[in-house]
């Protein structure tokens, strides 16, 4: 079969046939054994990607709307951005400041967008307590560190604007007292405490979430890649290397791992952006006081190319941030050695702890810096939503729900739907030129704006 397919990066970062070496896949059992799609198969729904969008709308597809629904997954269940993130459960999915965002869209659809995020919150509570995923839940709220003293000023008025305009419990600690409730860093010039979201394990609630699928009727299909999509008869035909799917209506949720060509309707629209992780080993107690680290609570400083860190379960620090646009093996293993770096001068104490593992995956981006959710006018029987810039882990879920209520014709469920997400995302111009745009971004950010 003729692959219509391609993708940005290097190979390497697309072997669906092997898991990610993270500490997520190493800390659980293999991923369970389901069927790759063989033979040819009928659905109302086919879904294409198996992570938290797609499994959260064939979970709501088939819970509360009795669809007939499958998912097709390149690799295994949580393969992807749902189970290699930092497992963050927070907001917000844009790289939108929120003052850009009342800036740009209004006051009053902000308040939409940020209401529906403070759902993805609930709704992460409420697949735990109803559906029995149990997802290692960790902390109370979210700090951003300023990794400046010049950003400090930036916190306190982001804390105003979420505290008085959106309804947010915030606090603005100056860095003794953040020392004091968080840690002590190379780069601890205050922080801002957002009292909403929390840390989890991310494949836990990947494999949760599937779970629940499959209990409530779903049907799901690892190492399915779909390498042909065509029309007939006003059906959609998936074709996969071992079979074919025909559907009514498919919902296209691969995110930042989205081919190229598959679809001239999704072409152009996303770029990834490789994200990279360290874990280290267990800390002991000795070690943490040596950083003063008091804190369950998921943190990222204010560095444009962020690091991302928390404390997890075991005592191990995980520790990521963005970069390399190229995502060859070797790239991968300066990553790491850049990453090891950059931990220990964050955290000098630490500067000689060995570390266990590394693993990368992608962040998807758009052009407009916030989420794409919804359904083609050219083809109303496709659905989409993909674009969660680093925080998948609570937007995704909520668009995967909202998505089954667009498919079922649930109410006013597309109307619904907050500004800020609604409709596709603008492509981006000379999309062949992609990377090199996000080159000449990361090199201005790493040695103008971030500065290292």
């Amino acid at each position: 079969m003729e692959d219509r397919s391609y993708r940005l990066y290097d190979p390497a970062m697309y072997d669906f046939r092997t898991a990610a070496e993270s500490y997520w896949e190493a800390s659980l059992p293999g991923p369970e054994r389901l069927a790759p799609l063989s033979g040819s198969e009928s659905c109302d729904v086919a879904v294409i990607g198996g992570g938290y969008t797609g499994l959260s709308a064939a979970l709501h597809l088939a819970r509360d709307h009795q669809v007939d629904v499958r998912v097709l997954e390149a690799g295994h269940i949580g393969w992807g951005a749902s189970g290699r993130n930092g497992g963050f459960c927070t907001m917000a999915p844009t790289k939108l400041s929120t003052k850009d965002l009342i800036l740009r869209y209004g006051l009053e659809a902000a308040k939409a967008f940020f209401d529906s995020q403070k759902a993805g919150l609930e709704l992460a509570l409420a697949l735990e307590r109803d559906e029995g995923i149990d997802f290692d839940r960790q902390g109370e709220g979210v700090f951003v560190v300023a990794h400046q003293a010049s950003r400090f000023e930036e916190l306190e008025t982001e804390a105003a604007l979420l505290s008085g305009q959106f309804g947010f419990e915030t606090e603005v600690l100056p860095p003794e007292e953040f020392q004091r409730v968080g840690h002590a860093s190379s780069e601890n010039f205050g922080a801002l405490l957002i009292r909403s979201g929390f840390g989890l394990h991310p494949l836990k609630y990947a494999r949760g979430l599937a779970r629940a699928a499959l209990l409530r009727g779903a049907k799901l299909h690892a190492h399915s890649r779909v390498r042909d999509w065509t029309r007939a008869g006003g059906r959609h035909l998936l074709e996969t290397d071992g079979g074919r799917l025909q559907a009514r209506r498919v919902l296209f949720a691969a995110n930042g791992f989205t081919p190229e060509g598959l679809s001239p309707a999704f072409d152009g629209r996303t770029l990834p952006v490789i994200s990279n992780i360290v874990t280290t080993r267990p800390l002991t107690e000795a070690e943490l006081a040596d950083q003063s680290w008091r804190t369950e609570n998921p943190l990222s400083n204010t560095r444009t190319l962020l690091f991302y860190y928390r404390l997890l379960p075991d005592r191990r620090l995980l520790f990521g941030a963005r970069g390399d646009t190229s995502g060859t093996p070797a790239a991968g293993g300066r990553m790491r050695a850049w990453l090891t770096r950059r931990l220990g001068e964050v955290f000098p104490a630490w500067r000689e702890v060995e570390i266990s593992h590394f693993w990368r995956g992608f962040v998807c981006v758009t052009r407009d810096l916030t989420p794409a959710v919804g359904r083609l006018e050219e083809d109303p029987g496709v659905f989409y939503g993909f674009g969660y810039h680093g925080n998948g882990v609570n937007a995704a879920p909520w668009t995967g729900r909202a998505l089954a209520r667009m498919i079922a014709g649930a109410g006013d469920a597309e109307t619904e739907l907050p500004e800020i997400l609604r409709g596709p995302a603008p492509r981006f111009p000379l999309p062949a030129l992609r990377l090199w745009l996000l080159r000449s971004a990361n090199l201005y950010y790493r040695l103008v704006k971030d500065k290292y």
